[in-house]
């Protein structure tokens, strides 16, 4: 495994260099300039859905803390995998899949979770562990990922636990990265090192992240809100002078907001993507001694190695910062020749430096640093090489904070020795216009300046805490506590709560836990959206929340077996389950068994459309269900046979024919999709739920069909036979009715009609009955306005009165031609019946 140290995370309080940048695993096509590089990464025309499904191993830790425990584990596994599934601008999802069985044979592509013994101080490793041949992918060539691992250890009495902690969260996050094609980054974002990753389980990632995984995976939407920065890095001076240097990373920071970053190719060129707009300085550093970044190969698998050490500089070239010059971002454009020459030097002063703080008495350290702007002053804890050694800091040393919302105060370094380490107690104070947010920090030597963005995180208020949690007896419990806002997450270990109410006034809360484990002793924390959670205070003594005692789940199914190549609906059946709609996660062990849906239909009975691609291994494979901590598993219960040949294939993932329209519901033209739907001159027949659609086009891979009437919302059994042989059922969802524009307004309130033009700049007011059920507070982000096939985003979605129409609003731009043109709007993606609005627009 050439990625097996990876993304390997220390335990000790000297905390370890992050690595460097968005950078990916690269492969080179040539052996010298131009260098065309190959990432590695999930070839996505070869997933389910463009999907990869994490499960992990059934056989868990061996060893557990207090009040720690395996569904634990699987619940900061399953909320890991949900955070790189919502990056909106990747194309890729990612997804959990519960339990498998190590050793059984997988042909698709996939990901697991796996323990095992891990040197000492090593808390975790992850990365892609299979990979094939270049192939030509979407958007150029790729070396695509067969299979990644995430390692953890056997012994969560000392390490990465406890599970339940936010930190073990953002490990598993970090890991999880590495196995979808990220390396380090030195931005303190998720693909930073423990030493200085600055975020929490409120902002797991940060737009670093979001731009490495969006630049492997990029979908239509990476770029239409950001820009880009370019420029090249290249020796000032020496043998070298003019040539690019290679591996150094570019940084891009602004105050108050997270760093991006890229490494420069090995001609010194660079080019940062996906870059919010706004003013940013620009600067470029060399990788330290202890980067862990695996170096890009040649042809022949020899690596090509960073060049050297180098002067850090902020653009347009300088070492301190108040000379530096801004650099500009717009959405959509690209800020060109940002350049750097750079001075080599023999060794890199400082590194891995992080700041951490402590809360009340509690021993337990918080990183980043958090500083309570109320309190006019704090205190930061810095630890890092080249800051100081035997409890006096480095001769010459100098810490700046950006922005000029916090300085140091007066003799405001004080350093000290602890366990063999030095480090250096910083003395905030904070100024009149300080704000909340992230804090970037610059240590410097007379010779050298070492960046640190996010070091710092100014808060406006205390963290919050919990005294007690009361049975309500109904499913819910009472959280009492300090620190509330309308705003908090209440979690039970890895999972949140469902929130039934949020007092901020008496600081009390009433959420219903999520299913637990029998007699599961769950740790309640409460987390606030700028970053600080009741761990803070109570870090040393959480509070607990004990589960009743039940009996043990157990599943049936059926059919236990399916061949490759087919799709189906397989009905699970629980006992002393409690399936839920949204907290319930089957699998089939398997990367080979891809579930495309499931339905909750009660506590007992889920419904999983089941794909089995044609060159899945024949074997057995593992089913399970995870409905919140409960887990139930049945090893080598379900297998996977040989092709069937001619059977008939349905994918229960139906197209809505008409061109803008969306949803499955009765009476919309749809289209079906798969293999064998017709065979011979027989005319094909198609069923929901026993009641015949109407066929308007038929061959061997495609049905076009009217979705019977009278249908209800939900899953509805699709059976088809081609003629002469009946498909393996599968669940088509039913989808309600779309919602019907009504009535279309001007900024007047007038009609818009064939006498009444709307024209740019007016804001348009579309009436609609059944976007949303009545009284349903409908969020902006939600809804999207297509006119003429430009897209716009509401300025509001209101209700009218107590009916069940609501108004959207929008302001109309000269994008859209002149005349009739057609109006959808979509929630949630979901598409309302089409309209017209005439448009007069000069």
């Amino acid at each position: 495994m050439r990625h097996k140290l990876l993304g390997i995370a220390l335990a000790a309080m000297v905390w370890a260099m992050p690595g460097g940048a968005y950078y990916h695993f690269i492969h080179y096509t040539g052996r010298g300039t131009p260098y065309f590089p190959v990432p590695e990464k999930y070839d996505l025309p070869g997933l389910p859905n463009k999907t990869i499904t994490f499960f992990v191993s059934d056989t868990g830790p061996a060893q557990f803390g207090a009040n720690d425990s395996f569904p634990s584990v699987l619940s900061q596994v399953r909320q890991a995998a949900q955070v790189w599934n919502s990056v909106e601008t990747s194309d890729l999802r990612v997804a959990f899949g519960g339990l498998y069985t190590a050793g059984v044979p997988q042909a698709s592509p996939g990901a697991a979770v796996v323990f095992e013994d891990l040197p000492p101080g090593v808390l975790a490793y992850g990365g892609p562990t299979t990979r094939s041949t270049p192939v030509a992918g979407t958007n150029g060539l790729i070396t695509p990922i067969m299979f990644s691992e995430v390692h953890l250890s056997l012994d969560f009495t000392q390490r990465p636990g406890p599970s339940y902690s936010e930190g073990f969260f953002l490990t598993v996050v970090h890991e999880m990265g590495h196995s979808l094609g990220l390396q380090h980054t030195f931005t303190s974002s998720a693909m930073s090192t423990a030493a200085t990753r600055a975020t929490s389980l409120s902002r797991p990632i940060d737009v670093d992240d979001i731009a490495g995984i969006s630049l492997l995976y990029p979908n239509a939407k990476f770029g239409s809100q950001t820009g880009s920065i370019k420029g090249q890095v290249v020796w000032s001076q020496g043998s070298k002078r003019d040539q690019g240097v290679h591996m150094a990373s570019v940084v891009a920071i602004r105050n108050g907001a997270a760093a991006i970053s890229a490494m420069t190719n090995p001609d010194g060129t660079y080019r940062i993507d996906g870059v919010p707009p706004g003013q940013y300085f620009v600067y470029a550093h060399a990788l330290p001694p202890t980067a862990d970044i695996v170096s890009p190969e040649d042809p022949d698998g020899n690596p090509v190695a960073p060049d050297g050490a180098f002067d850090t500089l902020f653009y347009p070239g300088t070492k301190n910062v108040l000379q530096a010059s801004n650099v500009g971002v717009a959405a959509g454009a690209l800020s060109d020749k940002v350049n750097f020459a750079v001075k080599p030097r023999s060794s890199i002063p400082i590194y891995g430096v992080g700041l951490f703080s402590y809360f009340n008495q509690n021993t337990v350290a918080v990183k980043p640093a958090f500083l309570n702007l109320s309190s006019f002053s704090g205190k930061a804890i810095a630890s890092g090489a080249g800051l100081g050694s035997n409890g006096k800091a480095t001769d010459g040393l100098n810490v700046q904070i950006m922005g000029g919302a916090a300085n140091l105060l007066p003799n405001g370094i004080y350093a000290y020795a602890a366990n063999g380490t030095t480090y250096l107690e910083l003395k905030v104070g904070f100024t009149l216009a300080a704000s909340p947010g992230p804090q970037h920090l610059i240590f410097s030597q007379p010779d050298y300046l070492y960046v640190l963005p996010s070091g710092l995180n100014l808060v406006q208020k205390a963290p919050p805490s919990i005294s007690a949690i009361s049975n309500n007896g109904d499913g819910t419990v009472t959280v009492a506590g300090t620190g509330f806002a309308s705003d908090s997450l209440i979690y039970f270990d890895g999972l949140p709560a469902a929130v039934r109410s949020m007092d901020v006034v008496n600081q009390t809360a009433i959420v219903a836990p999520p299913t637990g484990a029998s007699a599961q002793n769950a740790t309640a924390a409460i987390y606030n959206s700028d970053g600080q959670n009741s761990f803070f205070l109570q870090g040393n003594a959480p509070v607990t929340f004990s589960y009743d005692t039940t009996s043990a789940p157990f599943l049936t199914y059926s059919p236990s077996s399916l061949p490759a190549g087919s799709e189906a609906m397989v009905s699970i059946t629980g006992t002393n389950t409690q399936f839920a709609q949204g907290a319930t996660v089957a699998g089939f062990g398997s990367s080979d068994a891809y579930v495309r849906r499931l339905f909750v239909l009660d506590a007992t009975h889920l419904l999983a459309d089941v794909a089995i691609p044609a060159g899945a291994s024949n074997t057995t494979t593992e089913v399970s269900a995870v409905s919140g901590f409960q887990i139930a598993a049945q090893p080598g219960g379900f297998q996977i046979l040989p092709p069937a040949g001619t059977l008939p294939v349905t994918v229960p993932v139906l197209i809505n024919a008409v061109a803008g329209q969306s949803g499955t519901y009765p009476g919309a033209i749809m289209s079906l999709f798969g293999a064998n739907l017709v065979s011979g001159n027989a005319p094909p027949r198609v069923t929901f739920n026993n009641a015949p659609a109407t066929l308007l086009y038929s061959s061997p891979t495609q049905i076009n069909l009217q979705i019977p009437n009278g249908l209800l919302v939900g899953p509805a059994i699709l059976r088809l036979n081609n003629g002469v042989e009946n498909n393996l059922p599968v669940a088509v969802a039913i989808d309600p009715a779309p919602a019907l524009i009504a009535a279309i307004l001007n900024s007047a309130g007038a009609s818009v009609n064939s006498n009444s033009a709307a024209r740019p700049g007016d804001v348009i007011t579309l009436a609609l009955n059944g976007l949303a059920d009545a009284g349903t507070v409908v969020a902006t982000s939600r809804v999207r306005v297509n006119v003429g096939g430009v897209d716009f985003v509401p300025l509001a979605v209101t209700q009218v009165g107590n009916t069940g129409t609501y108004q959207v609003q929008f302001s109309l731009s000269d994008a859209v031609k002149s005349g009739l043109q057609p109006v959808i709007v979509y929630i949630d993606g979901r598409s309302s019946l089409q309209n017209a609005i005439n448009i007069a627009n000069p």
